[in-house]
């Protein structure tokens, strides 16, 4: 009787967001495969530190690693390099020349449309998708592209599972105590984006921020100022280069990433940032600033016109650099408790968690996929 081989898959992440998105599921793909992971960039071998990835920075290494590695399926997330290395799309034409499966997945909406993904969206067999919206959005594209057909399947974010059980009121009292927070001030969390290919945008919007602060104070207001930088940005000391004066609140983040303190701010302001979808989920009111030639411009090089919550409600879209704007809509959000309540609303309604863990659902995913047919 022959030795059962074991299937072995080829994990590609190269962003912490696809990093958090796969990391739930990981343990539930060792039960079943043989499973390789590769890292691209510091920040997601940080979350997938404890699984040993592999660690390939250069497109000219990728094909000695894929050779050696010899997988039988290629799982590969969406990349978020618009700028490179271009590791994960050299991994995927390998594997498409070979003829292996090839499962991608997406973290963030239309980034399929990016260019480093663009060009080899044709090559993926199956995309497992955060939810209805982005295969939507992938659906409509394939409808006008005979190259881009694959399966896609609804399966959520396995990183926001983190979020069932977070009692944001008890979080909030806890973090304002003890890091001694004036109970009467307005706690604004800015969530920055300066990776490499958006940080002139995001010093755009920071910038914006500071002057509406600035006037807020000017008329009295009690204000208290988180600015934490994406876990990409090269340069993270950029908001107190930029804060004009401004203090900002210090304080320590062990994980790096921004959801561990959101619980204190009274509203959580960025671009079109994941943190403002971890917003919706933990129910705190986000503001999402797209200023025409900052986030404006970057949302059209996915051809989108809006940070999809702004467009249902589940948070509040600011479209010019209007300080008086922007700081109205963060008074009634201090304020109003009605207003407050609209938003929780729609957060509600649209960003709801699946019965079933998402980690599970990916993995079933996966396991369908890897057994099944080659159907393109």
């Amino acid at each position: 009787i022959g030795i059962l081989k074991v299937m072995k898959i080829l994990l590609v992440v190269d962003a912490p967001g696809p990093a958090e998105f796969i990391a739930p599921v990981i343990r539930l793909l060792k039960k079943k495969f043989e499973l390789q992971i590769i890292t691209v960039k510091e920040s997601p071998y940080k979350i997938l530190e404890e699984y040993a990835p592999f660690h390939c920075e250069r497109e000219e290494d990728v094909e000695g690693l894929y050779r050696r590695l010899n997988p039988d399926v290629l799982l590969v997330a969406m990349s978020s390099l618009v700028l490179g290395p271009y590791v994960n799309k050299r991994f995927t034409e390998l594997a498409r020349a070979d003829g292996k499966k090839i499962i991608a997945f997406q973290d963030y909406w239309a980034n399929h449309r990016q260019p480093q993904n663009f060009a080899v969206k044709g090559f993926w067999d199956a995309v497992l998708a955060p939810d209805e919206l982005a295969k939507k959005l992938m659906l409509e594209d394939m409808s006008a592209d005979n190259n881009f057909k694959c399966e896609i399947v609804v399966t959520g974010n396995p990183a926001f599972e983190k979020f069932r059980n977070v009692n944001v009121g008890e979080e909030r009292l806890r973090l304002r105590d003890k890091y001694a927070i004036d109970d009467g001030a307005i706690v604004i969390l800015y969530s920055g984006q300066g990776t490499p290919q958006s940080f002139k945008a995001d010093e755009i919007t920071f910038s914006f921020l500071i002057s509406t602060i600035h006037e807020m104070r000017s008329k009295g207001e009690r204000l208290a100022l988180l600015a934490h930088a994406h876990p990409r940005d090269e340069h993270p000391e950029r908001y107190k280069e930029l804060a004009q004066g401004e203090s900002l609140l210090d304080l320590d983040i062990e994980s790096g990433l921004a959801e561990g303190i959101m619980p204190v701010a009274d509203t959580v302001i960025s671009m079109y940032s994941t943190s403002l979808i971890h917003a919706c989920y933990l129910r705190i009111p986000a503001i999402s600033i797209i200023l025409p030639n900052a986030g404006g411009r970057r949302l059209k090089t996915v051809a989108l016109d809006d940070f999809p919550p702004n467009l249902v409600g589940a948070s509040i879209g600011v479209y010019n650099d209007s300080a008086e704007e922007l700081a109205k809509v963060i008074k009634r959000i201090a304020d109003e408790p009605a207003y407050r309540l609209s938003i929780r609303e729609m957060q509600e309604k649209y960003f709801a968690l699946p019965s079933e863990p998402a980690a599970k659902s990916v993995s079933d995913a996966i396991v369908k996929f890897a057994f099944s047919r080659k159907l393109f």
